[in-house]
Parts: C-alpha cells; sequence; structure tokens
C-alpha cells in the first residue's frame, strides 16, 4: 500500500470556485421572476428574451459547476528504489469530487494520458486503483512536538509505471472521465537523485514503561553529504492487514536525520485495534518527491507495541 496524501492537498481554490458558481446558480432559479423584471425593467427588452437569456446563463453556470465534478487533487512522476532491488518509474495521482472526497472505485476514470516536457505522450503500463483507511502524523520540529490525526480516515489513489527515463521539466496529466469531461495537471521533475535505501536489519521496536512505542533505525553514512545538496525527508509507515487483507495504514513525515518515532499508547491501541499482522517501512525522498527509496518491510505477527523482536522477520 502506498497512499501518498490526503484531502487537504486538492486545490482550495477550485473547491471554492464550484460553490460560488453553484450558488450562483441555486440563487437564479429561485429568484428568477425577480430577474425577468429587472432585465425587462433596465433595457426594456421582451420577457421572451429576457427568459432565453436567463436559461442560457443557468447552462452556464450548471456546465461550469459539473465540469470540475472530479478533479485531480495531486499528482507526481516519480523514481522508486525498493530494498529488494527493484527499481521503478512511476505516476501516481489521486482523484476527487466536488465535495472534496476521494473517488472510492476507478469506474469514473475512462482514460488517462501522460506527456513528457517535449509534450510527448509516455507508454504506461495498466492503470492501477487502490484504497485503504489511514491515520497519520506529522513531527513538529520547531516546536518539537509530534502530532497526530486519529480518526480513520478514507483515502484512494491511482498508479501506473513506465519503462521510460523521466528526465528534467514539466510533465502533463489529462485524465478523460466516462462522461468525457478532461481534468489536467501538471508536475516538475527536477533531477534523478540517487538516494540510500535504509536497512531494515536496524530497525528497533520497544513500547516505553508507559506503553508508547518507541521504533528507531540507523541513518545511512551516504545521508549525511546527500543533505548538504538536496532537501529530504522521511516518511515512516505501517501496513496494518487482517486476515491476510490489508485494513489500514499509519504514516508519519519526519525530517530526514530524526531516525526513531515516538507512538503513542492511544495511537499504537489504535493501530492494534485494526488489525493482526503488522509491515513498518521507511521512506526516503526529496523534499519535491522526485526520488523515493523503501527498506524492507519488517513483519510482525503480534500486536503492538508487545510484540517481540524475535518474532519479527523482515521479507
Amino acid at each position: 500500500q502506498d497512499p501518498e496524501t490526503r484531502i487537504q492537498d486538492q486545490s482550495i481554490l477550485s473547491m471554492v470556485f464550484i460553490a460560488a458558481a453553484k450558488l450562483d446558480f441555486k440563487i437564479l432559479c429561485n429568484y428568477r421572476v425577480a430577474m425577468d423584471y429587472y432585465l425587462n425593467f433596465a433595457r426594456g427588452r421582451n420577457v421572451i428574451m429576457n427568459k432565453i437569456i436567463f436559461i442560457v446563463l443557468c447552462i452556464s453556470l450548471f456546465v461550469t459547476g459539473s465540469a470540475l465534478a472530479v478533479e485531480i487533487s495531486w499528482m507526481h512522476v516519480q523514481h522508486r528504489e525498493y530494498g529488494n532491488g527493484k527499481a521503478l518509474n512511476r505516476l501516481g495521482f489521486g482523484l476527487i469530487d466536488d465535495r472534496g472526497n476521494y473517488l472510492a472505485d476507478n469506474r469514473t476514470v475512462k482514460e488517462i494520458k501522460l506527456y513528457d516536457p517535449d509534450k510527448k505522450e509516455l507508454r504506461l503500463a495498466p492503470l492501477n486503483f487502490n484504497s485503504v483507511e489511514e491515520i497519520f502524523g506529522t513531527y513538529d520540529s520547531k516546536n518539537s512536538q509530534w502530532l497526530y490525526h486519529k480518526v480513520w480516515q478514507f483515502d484512494s489513489w491511482f498508479t501506473s509505471e513506465t519503462m521510460e527515463p523521466f528526465n528534467p521539466g514539466i510533465y502533463w496529466l489529462k485524465v478523460t472521465t466516462t462522461d468525457g469531461k478532461v481534468t489536467e495537471r501538471t508536475f516538475a521533475f527536477n533531477r534523478r537523485t540517487a538516494l540510500p535505501i535504509i536497512d531494515s536489519e536496524s530497525f528497533q521496536i520497544q513500547p516505553d514503561p508507559n506503553g508508547n512505542l518507541i521504533w528507531t533505525w540507523e541513518i545511512p553514512m551516504e545521508l549525511g553529504q546527500l543533505a548538504l545538496n538536496h532537501k529530504t525527508r522521511v516518511r515512516a509507515s505501517i501496513d496494518i492487514f487482517k486476515n491476510e487483507k490489508i485494513a489500514g495504514y499509519f504514516s508519519i513525515i519526519l525530517p530526514a536525520h530524526l531516525a526513531f518515532v515516538y507512538i503513542p499508547i492511544d495511537v499504537a491501541q489504535t493501530i492494534n485495534q485494526k488489525g493482526d499482522r503488522f509491515e513498518l517501512k521507511v521512506q526516503l525522498e526529496t523534499r519535491d518527491k522526485n526520488n523515493r527509496t523503501y527498506s524492507k518491510p519488517l513483519i510482525i505477527n503480534k500486536k503492538l507495541p508487545a510484540a517481540a523482536m524475535n518474532k519479527a522477520k523482515i521479507k
């Protein structure tokens, strides 16, 4: 599983525009008689012409509001490398409806096209759709605080791979929905950057005296020199399984040099209630999301944080 972003990442401006268009449409429809009277009085035109103008305005506003019913809330093109030796170039994006909700399935999507900086269409593998319920957190470096969103939230995303290399420049994504509408977004790919892979053999997981979960790992030596020229960050994540099926996802974004996660006991209990098997990974990425590496997952087959390390295994 690999959720990327959430509802707050969508375009606020577009949401405001949609809401304003629909409000204007409602006002016009509710007060169409007053509009007819006003137009007839001000311009001296006959009632039939005024009604035609009114209908055209209503249709225009309705089309404007519904044309943005599906929007690309985020996208990236990204080079990835994994602890098992796999490497790929991936397109990822999320789609939201006019209420800001991520799509629950892929039935709305008819076609996607991705163009490179030279406006050449790239050949893509078949489109994949995934969804999950998640909780997440961030680390406030300025105030040294751990902040968590503790309510499960639905997230969905689309992915595809390409065998063609990503070159620096602007990539352009076009998504066509089943009703023929098109939504577009661009993403800047700046450069390929070689990132180290965090070794999951170095993971240590244990509860503190209060039952909070402490998860640590070793920072690769290469990261010190890399940090001088590239802005990086880490995402620590837990794939949560129940009866061998994905049931949830936990993640927290951290500074790259902070090689541990503090998970409060209530968050750990929330994770425990969701599953019976847990796969822990640490991702290292450039802040522009152009490059990312993944550790091998550490698999724990008992509840957190009481799981003993000798019961965990690396896949």
